[in-house]
């Protein structure tokens, strides 16, 4: 196929379907102050846009593992069945555990010293 053909069946088919634009950006998202990243990353799970983890909207604050346990355990196994979602979330869930665990390490007064030797 030629070039021309190609560019006029997708401007042909850019009438009919419509397009998604997924916004980019230079800097990475932050994970730890963004309840919205897993409705975003996710938006078939979180069809309404409502249930994220750590939104600041709900009444009685959840701590980030115990949501997690909740919505792996919700009734139409949705969240379980998805082929990324666990990982993702068991990703996020080590990096938090080896941050917290490093910042115990380096707030030590004893630390300092060590690190200087």
């Amino acid at each position: 196929m030629s070039d021309k053909t190609l560019e006029s069946q997708s401007e042909e088919g850019a009438e009919q379907d419509p397009i998604y634009m997924i916004p980019r950006g230079n800097k990475p998202a932050n994970e730890y102050s963004n309840p919205n990243l897993l409705l975003g990353v996710f938006p078939t799970l979180f069809p309404y846009r409502c249930g994220a983890l750590e939104g600041s909207s709900r009444p009685v604050q959840i701590n980030f593992r115990e949501h997690v346990r909740y919505l792996l355990s919700y009734g139409d196994c949705r969240f379980e069945e998805h082929y990324s979602f666990i990982f993702v979330l068991f990703n996020i869930l080590q990096r938090r555990t080896a941050c917290f665990h490093a910042q115990l390490m380096t707030s030590r007064p004893y630390f300092q010293q060590s690190a200087q030797l």
